[in-house]
């Protein structure tokens, strides 16, 4: 295993405290930094760091995103895509890169981890309760971004921390809830409903209190998310996901199987028609005033708008594939990939470094966050032969 450069971990912990310090100043605002920005950056840092310090553990994984992404650079390149709106549209496949180069690599400094959940969840909900009390329920700025986004992030962190965050560990479960019902986010409270089966699938159900929470917390919880689902709903007659459901039906209505097997040239604009009845988003419109797939705002239909449903296997398989070569369990793995599919039902999944970082870090720490041991703690088989020369006389 090679560890990652402890400036990168250290950058990653202070950077991300930093900035939630920075925000929580800001009540009734969102973050006055580009945090999204600086998330990337740092990804693309780590991927530099991987390209000549670490050798290649998933080398078929690495060629086939590596082949895929070049064809549509090239492609988009050639149609003279604008680049803004193209990086935007793909981050995903720089995410998947980089899982597939981060098998192999290791952080060190897991109890940093543990101290950034507290810290950012603790941040986040103090900032939500002085928003509720100064400005009303109306107002839901997040510590980061909006709620949709940095919810995924805390659910994710969460779970990865879960089993190493000390016997206090369901003060933290209960304040990420605490939150959830503060922020109002459909795809947060799913999100932090997979984190409480999660840690319930993996509590030691021996002591009998833990056995009635285990029974009663995931009913509180799937009433907590169908009671917000049912709020959100009834302000507005129409559910905006399913408005733009219905637009991405008439955009598909007349594609040909190879157009849903590989999806539309990159950057393909949408229809003036459907463009015209999105232009309340035209902040999402390019710089020329063009729309594009990212106005349908759930990155399961763009994916599929943009990449067919090869970019759908792609998305779908390639971090669950990555998460095991790496060692994770399968409950974590399942977590974190629900997580993202259902954030992408609702906004950008995958296709953002809140939902890709809780991915990336639980690749990086491998076997130490799941039930199965750490490499470095299996059991090593000595021949007796050469155990005896160790012996004193």
């Amino acid at each position: 295993m090679t560890r990652v450069p402890a400036s990168l971990q250290w950058g990653l912990v202070m950077g991300l405290a930093a900035m939630a310090l920075v925000s929580a100043a800001h009540v009734g605002e969102f973050s006055p930094l580009p945090v999204t920005v600086l998330l990337d950056g740092w990804i693309i840092a780590f991927l530099l760091t991987t390209l000549w310090r670490s050798t290649l553990r998933a080398p078929m994984i690495v060629g086939l995103v590596g082949l895929y992404a070049t064809v549509t650079i090239l492609t988009a390149w050639i149609a003279q895509a604008p680049a803004a709106d193209f990086l935007q549209a793909y981050r995903w496949m720089l995410y998947l890169l980089v899982f597939a180069m981060a098998v192999g690599m290791q952080w060190t400094h897991k109890r940093l981890l543990v101290w950034l959940s507290w810290w950012l969840v603790s941040l986040a909900t103090a900032k939500a309760v002085l928003t509720l009390l100064l400005f009303g329920p109306d107002q839901r700025p997040g510590l980061f971004l909006e709620n949709n986004f940095e919810l995924a992030l805390f659910s994710g962190l969460t779970a990865i921390i879960y089993r190493d965050a000390g016997r206090h560990r369901f003060l933290l479960v209960a304040l990420l809830g605490a939150l959830t019902i503060l922020a109002g986010s459909r795809s947060g409270a799913v999100a932090y409903l997979f984190l409480v089966i999660y840690a319930i699938i993996i509590a030691d159900l021996r002591d009998p209190f833990l056995r009635f929470i285990s029974v009663t917390v995931p009913a509180a919880v799937a009433l907590l998310s169908f009671a917000i689902f049912q709020d959100r709903s009834a302000e507005s007659e129409v559910i905006d996901r399913v408005r733009f459901f219905d637009l991405f039906l008439r955009e598909t209505q007349d594609w040909t199987l190879g157009t849903w097997v590989t999806g539309t040239p990159p950057m393909t604009p949408l229809s003036a028609a459907t463009c015209t009845d999105l232009a309340f988003y035209e902040q999402l419109f390019s710089a020329g005033g063009a729309c594009y797939s990212v106005i349908l705002h759930a990155f399961a239909m763009r994916l599929i708008f943009d990449a067919g449903l090869l970019g759908m296997v792609l998305v779908l398989l390639l971090p669950v594939l990555l998460l095991r070569r790496a060692g994770t369990s399968w409950t974590l793995t399942l977590t974190l990939s629900a997580i993202a599919v259902t954030n992408g039902l609702s906004v950008s999944g995958l296709n953002n470094p809140y939902v890709a970082l809780p991915i990336l870090l639980a690749i990086l720490l491998g076997g130490s966050t799941g039930s199965q041991p750490a490499l470095a703690m299996q059991r090593i088989h000595v021949p007796r032969h050469m155990a005896d020369r160790g012996r004193t006389p």
